[in-house]
């Protein structure tokens, strides 16, 4: 049963987010302290992060000519709007959803960093919430932000938009999301099979400020139990995790 605060949302049996998942496969021993903190005591602030520059993005790759005026446009009306709307953290949230969608911009139309496989590709977007993917006695989130499709194949995958922006290291991000795209690809060989015959290699994570769109691999089956033993950790330390110091 979920409970709430003013400033969290505390859930009170085990649960992760994919990219969560995914960073605590890679940390440090106080990093994962951190990463459990915020799993399991939510902030109610982080929620609505990034969320035009998802929406944005979504719509770019929704269109099917894709133009990048699309974005550019985007980008320049969150920066008029940031400083009138109404708090600091709303300004900042803009102004960071701006910056992740003119890097997004720049990589999809650079023909050597966009996969050519997007070439062949249309979007649709997820209608509802895709089941928790239980592992190891945690239940990990697995929300992809759109649907792939190979029309020709009829075939699918699940795709994630990543925001992280902190970590610079171009092989830590792509460790990331070969661990995100692992969860993706086993979450919509289970749940997007009304969309098509799954294929692993349409299974992406996007990294926005990485410039790079990721698929799911083919030794997914490797990370597969890195994460499975990540859960049986996280399960086990659930009841102990100490909660923020201002709940």
């Amino acid at each position: 049963m979920l409970d709430t605060s003013e400033n969290y949302r505390i859930h009170p049996e085990p649960r992760i987010s994919a990219n969560q998942l995914s960073e605590y496969a890679l940390a440090s021993p106080s990093r994962r302290q951190a990463i459990l903190r915020n799993a399991k005591y939510a902030p109610t602030f982080l929620v609505v992060r990034y969320s035009e520059a998802r929406s944005s993005v979504c719509d770019y790759l929704l269109n099917g000519t894709r133009p990048v005026a699309m974005l550019h446009k985007a980008e320049a009306e969150l920066k008029a709007v940031a400083a009138s709307l109404g708090s600091k953290f709303k300004e900042n949230d803009a102004l960071l959803s701006a910056e992740a969608i003119a890097s997004f911009a720049a990589f999809s139309s650079d023909p050597k960093q966009m996969p050519k496989a997007f070439s062949k590709l249309t979007f649709a977007p997820l209608v509802g919430y895709m089941p928790k993917l239980p592992l190891s006695g945690v239940e990990v989130s697995v929300q992809i932000d759109l649907v792939s499709k190979n029309v020709a194949k009829d075939t699918c995958g699940g795709v994630l938009l990543q925001t992280s922006k902190t970590i610079s290291a171009k092989s830590w991000r792509d460790e990331h999301s070969l661990y995100a795209t692992s969860l993706i690809w086993m979450a919509s060989a289970q749940h997007l099979k009304g969309h098509g015959e799954v294929d692993r290699n349409l299974c992406y994570a996007i990294d926005l400020f990485g410039k790079r769109a990721i698929k799911a691999p083919a030794s997914y089956k490797t990370r597969v139990k890195n994460l499975e033993a990540a859960c049986g950790e996280i399960a086990a330390m659930w009841d102990s995790i100490e909660p923020p110091a201002d709940l």
